[in-house]
This record gives C-alpha cells, sequence and structure tokens, in this order.
C-alpha cells in the first residue's frame, strides 16, 4: 500500500514561495475573510493587522476605590460574643417576635380592600423572612468562626512544633563532619567575657553621669533665678499696661529729648543705626568710633563689674 499523499495546498515545506505570497496577502488583505464571517465590521478584528512576534506585557487594569473592611460580627477582644450573639436573649432582642393584643387595647380596623389586606400579609412575611434570615446567618457565622480558629489553631501549634523539634535537632552529621575545627578554649564560655576592669569603668561612668546631672541643675537652677529676676518688669495686671502705654505714647515724656529740644517720638532722636554702621561697630572699625575711643573701657568695665556681681551674689542683676 503506497503512503498517502500529503496537498500541496496544506503543505508549506513543498511550496514555501507560494505559503509565503498566501499568507502576506492574507496578513495585508483589507477584504473581509471568507473564514471568519462571524466577524461583523463594526468589530476591531474586521480588518487584520499583524502583530509583533512577541505578545505584549500583561496589564492589570486599575479598579478606582477601595473595599472597606468588614466589621467584624464577633469581636475577638470578647470571647463570649459567639455565644452571646446566638443566645435566645439576644435573638429576642434584636428579632422579636410581634406582640400579641393585649386583652384592653381596641382591635385595629380590618382592611377594607382585597389588595390591602395581601398588603398586610406581604409585609408580615417580609417581617417574618428578616427575623429566620438574622438568625440563621448568625448561626452560620459562628459555625465558620468556630471552624475558621480551629482550622488555625491547629496550624499554629503545627507550626510551633516543628519550629521546637527544629531548634532541638541534633546536628545532622554532614554539619558535623565538614564543620571547621575549633578549640573549645577559644569558644565563648557561658559566663560571658571577662571584663577585669568592669568595677573601675562603671564607677567612672557614674561619676560622670553625676557630674553631668549637677552641671544641668545649676544651669536650670540659674535658668530659673534669671526668669525671676526678669520678670519684676513683666506686665501681668491691666494697670501695669495702662502705665506703660501712658509712657510710651506720653508726648510730655523725657524719652525722645535730644540735646536741643523734647521730642514727640522717635524720630526726634536722630535716623536708627544702620546695618553698616553696627558691622563697623562690631567689627571696631575706625570710622564713627571717636567717642567710643575717647570713652576708654568704660563698657567693658560695667559688664565686668556686672558678672563679677553676679557670681558674688549668686544671680542675676
Amino acid at each position: 500500500m503506497p503512503p498517502p499523499r500529503l496537498h500541496t495546498a496544506t503543505c508549506p515545506y513543498l511550496y514555501p514561495s507560494r505559503c509565503q505570497r498566501a499568507h502576506h496577502s492574507r496578513l495585508f488583505s483589507t477584504t473581509t475573510p471568507s473564514h471568519r464571517p462571524s466577524i461583523g465590521p463594526e468589530s476591531p478584528n474586521y480588518i487584520h493587522v499583524p502583530r509583533a512576534p512577541q505578545p505584549d506585557a500583561y496589564y492589570r487594569p486599575h479598579i478606582k476605590g477601595i473595599l472597606p473592611t468588614p466589621r467584624p460580627i464577633f469581636p475577638i477582644h470578647n470571647k463570649t460574643a459567639p455565644e452571646t450573639k446566638t443566645s435566645d436573649a439576644y435573638f429576642a432582642a434584636t428579632t422579636p417576635d410581634p406582640f400579641p393584643r393585649h386583652p384592653s387595647t381596641p382591635p385595629k380596623p380590618k382592611a377594607s380592600t382585597p389588595a390591602a389586606r395581601r398588603h398586610i400579609e406581604w409585609k408580615s412575611k417580609s417581617a417574618e423572612h428578616r427575623r429566620r434570615n438574622l438568625r440563621e446567618s448568625l448561626l452560620e457565622l459562628r459555625d465558620r468562626k468556630q471552624k475558621t480558629d480551629t482550622r488555625l489553631q491547629a496550624r499554629t501549634a503545627a507550626k510551633q512544633y516543628q519550629r521546637e523539634k527544629l531548634l532541638n535537632a541534633p546536628t545532622p552529621p554532614d554539619e558535623k563532619y565538614t564543620a571547621a575545627s575549633i578549640l573549645q578554649s577559644t569558644l565563648p564560655s557561658r559566663s560571658g567575657l571577662q571584663d577585669p576592669d568592669r568595677a573601675a569603668r562603671i564607677a567612672r561612668k557614674r561619676a560622670n553621669f553625676a557630674a553631668t546631672d549637677a552641671m544641668k541643675k545649676a544651669e536650670r537652677r540659674n535658668a530659673l533665678h534669671t526668669l525671676y529676676m526678669n520678670a519684676r518688669d513683666f506686665i501681668v495686671t491691666e494697670e501695669k499696661l495702662n502705665e506703660a502705654v501712658e509712657r510710651a505714647f506720653d508726648p510730655y515724656s523725657e524719652q525722645f529729648t535730644n540735646e536741643a529740644r523734647r521730642g514727640l517720638n522717635v524720630w526726634n532722636l536722630g535716623y536708627p543705626e544702620t546695618v553698616k554702621e553696627a558691622l563697623e561697630r562690631a567689627n571696631k572699625g575706625e570710622k564713627g568710633r571717636a567717642v567710643e575711643r575717647s570713652s576708654g573701657f568704660s563698657g567693658v568695665t560695667d559688664e565686668r563689674m556686672r558678672r563679677i556681681g553676679e557670681e558674688l551674689t549668686g544671680g542675676k542683676i
């Protein structure tokens, strides 16, 4: 029996040029292919567009918004929550049954039309369905929570057991035989490292701490005394505020008086010191310092005397 013959139209290896021409004609053809009659003109695949050999990377679409965290029905801090929320008392409080009519209460008038009666019956059935659904859902959630907690506890216990087993396991033979030779004398002892100067080092650190603490206390005491001395000029009452305002805005005060006349504002004393003049004064320049040079070292002496007085009295002056 002769071997089966391959069809020339389906064999790309016998006539590669014919297959390539047919392939290119199919790729760049703008007519509707005959073997895909289900694709309509409104589809983007109606005109075949060749694609690259390498496919595109998978794109995960961005979903706007976030889902809120579900509220725990049975809180973890309350261990009796599943039993409390599935008890008869909880069901009676959350899904109470219709109260029976009291004998002294007059009966409600019955519905006059069949549609009204059907509406009342539908409301009664809906309420009964809501009560039953709430009770059944709480029971189902309790069972699911108990199963989940049991499974989680079993998994945690298994992991802890496996960890303890691995920690307490002896050294494997391969690690024992391939480990480097280490003398026992070079290994650290269980009692800790030897520190012969430990007592002297601790005493030195305690002395340093005591000195630092004493310096901080002295600085705090000095700052408190400075605040106390400066508090004499604080405005704490309405009378002192009025006196300060009158003194600052009094046209007959002597605070703005110069050698020529009495002034009403600060401009009578001249222009304020410029930055250039302040820098020259700070750098001890030669310009504009004739009066200061003639005064000698009186300013420096006064400042030194003030500091000496503060040291002797133990506070600010």
